[in-house]
């Protein structure tokens, strides 16, 4: 009998040991335990036609949940964001901190969604240091938005002024910018992907990179350039918050799908409008950056977006609506 006793108790010890290492499996599945299964209704998602849009490619098919629209311009998918049209919109990251001050904290900063797309190129030019830019001019896009800014703060970390010793001659758009990358020796260039490998995918030759801003940004600030960033109504984040779960879950889904499968992302991302050329699309992608920083990651990403708002608004307050934004702008799950 002491025997069978003993076993019966090894049989319970195990069978307990069991039970607590599948609670404890149930409970470190990615912090998604808590997830519902679906949204409660469709959620509204506005992209920009770019890199801060092509994380979402997989959303783009899940019409179930999302209904998500792609616009050309900020100011497009801003409206509709403050106008109750949108729940959820990717923008250029300095927006999150606009719209805070125009709205008075309606607006949730949830993540950043595209790290540094910025680059220098150069057609025959012979530069290898920031501080070389001195004298030089630099042809971009962007004018009064991110690129400027960008532009400006790693200029000022050479020991430079932007607009003294190192000139900007702005164009219309990124196409113009490469257009005349292309065809003028000696250009100087700053843009973002996908035209950094549309332009190095042209084949000429000497037309090569120079910088990669977001390295740049890096050293001269200590923090990741956040330059798309995913932002919600305040009364979403509020009242559908199992609604967002969901949707970072299936974002989360969809960016590491199109990051670890660049060549069948590609086909997705040509399918849905966002870039022409599915081999352009192929070679872009690990320049994109394209993140999200959700659940235990929540906070990296408000660090970032916070020295982000912090450097724009030393240089210029109106970079960022005027005034620093409030603790209450930045999402941490």
């Amino acid at each position: 009998m002491k025997k069978s006793n003993g076993k019966f108790k090894k049989i319970v010890v195990l069978a307990l040991v069991m039970l607590m290492a599948s609670a404890m499996l149930a409970g470190c599945g990615g912090g998604d335990s808590d997830v519902p299964e679906t949204v409660s209704e469709i959620v509204n998602v506005a992209a920009l036609n770019g890199p801060t849009g092509m994380g979402m490619v997989q959303l783009m098919d899940m019409t179930d949940k999302y209904a998500v629209e792609t616009y050309q311009s900020p100011t497009d998918v801003t409206a509709k964001l403050i106008k109750g049209e949108v729940d959820v919109a990717a923008l250029p990251s300095n927006m999150a901190a606009v719209l805070y001050n125009k709205t008075e904290g309606q607006v949730v900063a949830v993540s950043p969604i595209a790290l540094g797309v910025l680059h220098i190129l150069g057609n025959n030019v012979d530069i290898t240091d920031a501080s070389q830019l001195k004298g030089q001019t630099v042809v971009a896009s962007g004018q009064g938005g991110t690129p400027e800014y960008v532009l400006q703060k790693v200029v000022e970390a050479a020991g430079l002024k932007l607009y003294e010793d190192v000139q900007v001659e702005w164009l219309a758009n990124h196409a113009e910018v490469n257009t005349k990358l292309l065809s003028q020796e000696g250009t100087i260039a700053m843009v973002p992907e996908p035209f950094v490998s549309t332009a190095l995918a042209a084949g000429k030759e000497g037309v090569a990179e120079v910088f990669d801003m977001n390295t740049l940004w890096k050293d001269a600030t200590g923090q990741e350039l956040p330059m798309g960033v995913l932002v919600a109504r305040k009364a979403f984040v509020e009242e559908k918050g199992d609604d967002l779960k969901v949707l970072l879950n299936d974002l989360k889904s969809s960016v590491d799908f199109v990051n670890g499968s660049p060549a069948e992302a590609s086909q997705l991302i040509v399918e849905k409008g966002f870039i022409g050329k599915a081999e352009i699309a192929e070679a872009a992608i690990p320049n994109c950056h394209i993140v999200l920083y959700a659940g235990d990651k929540a906070s990296e990403g408000a660090e970032i977006l916070k020295t982000f708002n912090q450097t724009l608004f030393e240089m210029n307050p109106q970079a960022v609506g005027g005034k620093l934004p409030g603790d209450d702008l930045y999402y941490v799950g």
